[in-house]
């Protein structure tokens, strides 16, 4: 999994949770020999938020007078060439979350794959396995 899919992802159960939270367990810089086209809008790759610098790249997010920031204010977020090693890094194992304002909620990344199902759907058993790989995985998450 690439960071920059957090640029899309949401909690399947609440999909106005936007955006995730990740720990990064294990991962590994993969070069590339191709890059995608930066988005349009903001000469980006991610198109709505930047998860390896933690910022919106539109203002009002989830609105519907959502507006992608300016050029300067997205220079000041990211630049291509970060984009381009973000690109690089394939996360292995991590844990994504988010804590809003009630219990934590968590999916797993495993072996590259998030599995992001529904509360009724999760598997039980590949989340024990996973857990057994990396015990203290659910500490220290805000």
């Amino acid at each position: 999994m690439q960071l920059r899919l957090l640029d899309i992802l949401a909690d399947p159960d609440n999909p106005e949770i936007w955006p995730l939270k990740i720990k990064i367990l294990k991962s590994e810089k993969r070069e590339r020999k191709k890059y995608p086209l930066p988005h349009q809008e903001t000469g980006l790759y991610c198109k709505f938020y930047c998860a390896k610098n933690q910022a919106y790249l539109v203002d009002n997010p989830l609105q519907d007078n959502e507006k992608t920031k300016s050029e300067n204010q997205i220079k000041e977020i990211a630049k291509l060439e970060d984009c381009r090693s973000c690109f690089e890094l394939e996360i292995i194992d991590a844990i994504i979350y988010h804590n809003n304002g009630e219990a934590l909620k968590f999916f797993i990344v495993d072996r590259e794959i998030p599995v992001m199902y529904p509360n009724d759907l999760r598997d039980k058993k590949q989340e024990e396995s996973f857990f057994k790989r990396y015990p203290d995985a659910l500490e220290k998450l805000e």
